[in-house]
């Protein structure tokens, strides 16, 4: 799958002095144990933030991340790391690729045990100027010398737009790609798709 290597054609909308035309990705990421499934935790998890403000500081680049962390072996506090390129956007198991005058996002590769990620999929297409909203959720399980079971929330903003502080505040996506799962059984129906702007 082709990767995007240079900055997506896009028109500023204003505001901080990140106005260079990229492609801006913020995971946060929601961690906990096995032995913390029960309502308390879940009171708790339940009250990270969907989407942040992005740092103020952010590198100069085709693609930016800002990965966010909340886990519960922290009480759900916040580590925040920001990395550039099309690397750090696949190591949030995202391809890109420029279509159309857009980018492209592709679910890649997962080593969760379930849901198993099979073919790379097509989560959305964005336009210039456009966001997406990608939620999902996993169980893991560590390697066999330490066969513990945690589980994982992630809730992905893409913007193809300047790296605001503020980009991802206050909007309703133009897109978006629900792939929530039941990890404790039962069902959780997939979405997909443009939302429906008012």
């Amino acid at each position: 799958m082709g990767r995007l290597t240079t900055a997506p054609s896009v028109a500023g909308l204003g505001g901080s002095r990140h106005n260079s035309p990229v492609l801006v990705i913020q995971r946060i990421r929601v961690t906990w144990r096995a032995d913390e499934r029960g309502a308390a935790h879940a009171d708790l998890r339940r009250q990270v933030p969907k989407v942040l403000p992005l740092p103020e500081e952010m590198p100069d680049d085709a693609v930016v991340v800002h990965d966010v962390v909340a886990s519960s072996l922290d009480g759900y506090r916040f580590s925040e790391r920001v990395r550039s390129g099309d690397r750090a956007a696949y190591a949030l198991s995202l391809d890109l690729s420029s279509a159309d005058g857009g980018v492209t996002v592709h679910l890649a590769h997962s080593s969760a045990v379930y849901p198993r990620s099979g073919a790379p999929r097509r989560l959305f297409t964005l336009s210039p100027g456009e966001t997406a909203l990608y939620l999902a959720n996993f169980r893991f399980r560590g390697c066999q010398c330490s066969a513990s079971w945690w589980y994982e929330d992630w809730t992905i903003n893409v913007a193809h737009a300047a790296a605001r502080s503020d980009v991802f505040l206050g909007r309703t996506p133009h897109h978006l790609a629900d792939h929530r799962v039941n990890l404790y059984g039962g069902h959780h129906p997939k979405r997909t798709g443009s939302v429906r702007r008012r």
